[in-house]
């Protein structure tokens, strides 16, 4: 792994003045080729009927108005290589109410804890790409069970070496090696109104004021700049040699403080009067080396497992999934979310002891028109939590209520770069506040566009 970054940039930045590729017509013209741009453009609105209620005198009000995205520049290939890089960009719409104690900004939609504007390198890397093989080498986003989930702006980046090799029939395998972490914009969102302060929901930390920075994986995942570790290796594996049947597995090994294994199946059936899939998931973390997280883990093991179905009928597609915790909550730093019954603002199948079911129904109305509806009902687990985003703070402690989370969505695509969802999502909370349970109402309108 390159541990010297300024090193890195420079190599990048001569490799992109590397003579810029001709390719020659049967006339004798030319066309330069100049690397493709790609990107996305995307604005939050929060209508005022937005809440979260607790025991507090003055109940909340939710702003988060934001408008941004990114821009990504990737090269054209000489002799295979090339580089690519994107910058993510987000700020205020000047439609918030900062200075009212009783709203809360949703900082979900932020790079930074005053809510001003922020730009960050998120992506810059050397790549090596040819028909059955890929090497990544510099700040990445990874695509894997572990590392991706909703995201607002930007997801979670790494710095690291990946390669994959798919020159084998039915079977592609990759290997990696993460060095650095940079938390995305919604990582206070995974820390403190999702998980809850359980570090179970893809962060452990708030990130408030360190998003969008690379920094070592200890100091990220431990929230501690003593600590020293050598980073996290793995590997997945995909198999498609039974028929209709896809296999996974990845294995993340953050040196010194936890192993997650993660392994799923899915079979679809694409053909006859009802096409389905059923899909299984199995998720370990173990502790392991100097056990550098022991003091935030119920056992040195936690599991949890899953049961997805799903069909589709007509202009329906629909799906009934489940999820089983162990008696230990599941350590979760690197911003994943597999589980099949999480939802919008609920990750609760990684916490103890919990039995979650969910139901989601995608109706098609017209080409551009689908209507998004999904119920989620988590239980109470028995992993101690809070609700970190009020003030002030209260001690954690065990989950008074059930959790369950609906949601009423209305998806309208225009044109094919540009889609606009509205609805509301309604979650009550495991904990309480003040002895009263906590609930959110989060009415949106998002706008996306891609190019």
């Amino acid at each position: 792994m390159i541990k010297n970054t300024q090193h890195f940039i420079v190599l990048i930045s001569t490799f992109m003045l590397l003579p810029i590729s001709v390719k020659a017509d049967e006339t004798n013209s030319s066309t330069i080729n100049y690397g493709s741009l790609s990107g996305m453009a995307r604005f939050y609105y929060i209508f005022t009927p937005s809440y979260v209620k607790s025991g507090r005198e003055d109940d909340y009000k939710v702003d988060g108005s934001a408008i941004g995205g990114h821009v990504k520049y990737t090269s054209p290939q000489f002799e295979n290589f090339g580089v690519s890089s994107a910058l993510y960009y987000v700020r205020d719409t000047k439609l918030n109410d900062t200075n009212d104690p009783n709203t809360m900004v949703s900082a979900g939609r932020f790079f930074t804890k005053d809510y001003s504007d922020k730009a960050v390198l998120g992506e810059l890397n050397l790549f090596y790409k040819e028909k059955d093989h890929q090497l990544i080498a510099g700040r990445q986003r990874i695509d894997s069970p572990l590392t991706s989930a909703i995201i607002t702006f930007m997801p979670n980046m790494f710095e690291a070496l990946y390669y994959t090799n798919s020159q084998f029939d039915n079977v592609e395998f990759s290997l990696l090696h993460i060095d650095k972490m940079a938390y995305g914009t919604r990582a206070p969102v995974e820390f403190g109104l999702i998980g809850e302060t359980t570090k179970t929901a893809g962060a452990t930390q708030s990130a408030l004021e360190i998003r969008g920075e690379f920094l070592p994986i200890e100091q990220q995942v431990l929230a501690n700049t003593s600590a020293h570790t050598r980073g996290v290796s793995g590997f997945s594996l995909t198999n498609n040699s039974l028929k209709n049947t896809t296999i996974r597995v990845w294995d993340f090994y953050a040196y010194d403080i936890i192993n997650m294994l993660y392994i799923d199946s899915m079979y679809k059936k694409s053909d006859g009067f009802l096409p389905y899939s059923i899909g299984a998931q199995y998720l370990n973390v173990r502790s392991v080396g100097d056990n550098l997280a022991s003091s935030w883990l119920d056992a040195s093991s936690a599991t949890m497992v899953g049961l997805k179905f799903a069909f589709d009928y007509e202009n329906i597609s629909a799906y009934i999934a489940y999820n089983h915790s162990g008696n230990a909550k599941v350590l979760n730093p690197f911003g994943g979310d597999p589980a099949y019954t999480s939802s919008y603002f609920s990750r609760n199948g990684y916490r103890a002891n919990v039995d979650a079911y969910k139901i989601g129904v995608d109706l098609k109305i017209n080409n551009v028109l689908k209507i998004i509806a999904s119920h989620a009902d988590y239980g109470k687990s028995t992993t101690i939590g809070t609700f970190s985003p009020s003030q002030p703070l209260q001690a954690a402690a065990l989950p008074q209520g059930n959790a369950r989370e609906s949601a009423l969505l209305f998806s309208y695509n225009p044109m094919k770069q540009l889609n606009i969802l509205t609805g509301p999502i309604y979650k009550t909370s495991e904990y309480y506040y003040a002895s009263k349970q906590v609930r959110l109402l989060d009415l949106d309108l998002v706008i996306t566009y891609r190019f």
